[in-house]
């Protein structure tokens, strides 16, 4: 499968699994609001019903249809109607409800288990909500001692507002569900633009790994090539072209060592390990090697270190190949009679920097100058064996210890490289392993 079209694959599959959480989410919450919404409807009826048991049972209530209980005349209930049934089933107050009533319930049956219960019934005459009560008191009116009466309470304007309520709700989850297909495609692209920037990047990195060590290895196998040329000739005979293939197995092993540790950045393998350290004591070890050679190559190297009893959180060995990647760095684009400083500051917090008065870099090569293989002077780093990773580790070193790696200028010419660090927890604090 193409990149371009496994990217598409993906972000179709993201598209339609956020379209289907939307749906999922919508139908979920419209289930949820119309039964909350049906039973809050029905609430006040249901409870307009059980208030009228009571008042069965004074006898205050008619009999018949039209001749409500007492009650609140704007009430669900306060049309209610009143059938009775005897122990036979039979309706007994057929001539209180008149024809018309009278046929509307008079398919109404007897139903004993249902006494106390709360029903939705239909009828010829409409939907009611019902509740059966069994009247085993005396009561006011003789004809219903010991019947059943089924109180009935038309619930058509309810059903209406329900039924009108839901369209409403349906037009709603509608719209939101054609909103959330525009949602779901923007989201889809926004959440993949970290893998295609990801994706990107690692297919510039295979690209520039595998030019970075094509020409070491190009040069070997010419120079092994040359040496099965003339078997007979003496280590002596051959030894420039010895050295050159010793040289280009030098930078091929310093390229792999980069690549390395780049990986296992990537990948958090590398485990930083920050103890109190004695900032002296663990770069002076580093510099002095620099210092020894600085004369020899007639470049003038400052150091300025704090004193031995200052302290700071930080992995040494991490630390140590900072300055190492960034010494390198400036003896190599420096020339003879130049100036290479080391110095440490320390207040809220801690700073390194290693600065040269070489060759000042452009504006917009500062944006780019911590990218993974670029170099400002490609001719130059060839001869000098970059390959353009090194920046790149000692940035990751900086940010792996919660600091920041800067470019600064130096005037007249020249470039400064500027490590900040966080301050320095007191003792007794945390001081335990950070990852990257």
């Amino acid at each position: 499968m193409k990149p371009n079209e496994a990217i598409k694959k993906t972000r179709r599959r993201l598209f339609w699994g956020q379209v289907l959480s939307f749906t999922l989410m919508f139908v979920i919450l419209g289930v949820v609001v119309a039964v909350s919404y049906e039973r809050a409807v029905y609430q006040d009826v249901d409870q307009g019903l059980r208030a009228l048991k009571p008042t069965l049972t004074r006898g205050a209530a008619a009999t018949g249809a039209g001749d409500p209980p007492p009650g609140d005349g704007g009430s669900p209930t306060a049309a209610a109607n009143l059938v009775a049934f005897d122990d036979s089933g039979k309706i007994t107050n057929a001539e209180m409800l008149g024809d018309r009533f009278y046929g509307y319930f008079s398919t109404l049956k007897l139903h004993k288990s249902q006494v106390n219960t709360l029903q939705t019934v239909t009828t010829t005459g409409g939907t009611y909500r019902t509740l059966l009560v069994h009247l085993t008191a005396r009561t006011a009116d003789p004809a219903l001692n010991g019947t059943y009466v089924l109180i009935l309470v038309n619930i058509g304007p309810q059903i209406a507002a329900i039924a009108s309520f839901r369209q409403v709700l349906l037009l709603t989850v509608g719209v939101f569900f054609l909103l959330s297909l525009g949602l779901a495609w923007w989201l889809a692209r926004r959440g993949m633009r970290p893998i295609l920037v990801a994706w990107q990047n690692q297919q510039r990195f295979v690209a520039d790994a595998a030019h970075e060590l094509r020409a070491p290895l190009a040069v070997i196998q010419s120079q092994q090539e040359q040496i099965l040329t003339h078997p007979g000739d003496t280590v002596v005979a051959q030894s420039e072209t010895i050295a050159t293939t010793l040289s280009s197995v030098k930078r091929l092993r310093r390229l792999t060592a980069d690549l390395l540790t780049i990986a296992q950045s990537d990948a958090g393998a590398i485990e930083v390990v920050p103890e109190r350290q004695s900032l002296a004591a663990a770069l002076a070890p580093v510099v002095k090697p620099y210092q020894e050679i600085a004369p020899g190559q007639k470049r003038v190297l400052t150091v300025t270190l704090p004193p031995t009893d200052v302290a700071v959180v930080v992995d040494a060995q991490r630390l140590q190949q900072l300055v190492v990647i960034l010494l390198d760095n400036a003896f190599k684009y420096t020339t003879e009679g130049e100036s290479i400083w080391v110095t440490v500051s320390v207040g809220n917090g801690w700073q390194l920097t290693v600065g040269n008065s070489g060759q000042t870099i452009a504006a917009d090569a500062k944006a780019r100058i911590f990218d993974r293989f670029y170099r400002e002077d490609q001719s130059r780093s060839r001869q000098t064996g970059g390959s353009g990773l090194g920046l790149a580790i000692a940035q990751w070193i900086v940010q792996a210890h919660r600091g920041r790696l800067t470019v600064q200028d130096v005037l007249p010419h020249g470039a400064a490289f500027v490590a900040t660090f966080p301050p320095t927890p007191k003792r007794g604090g945390a001081t335990g392993p950070a990852h990257r």
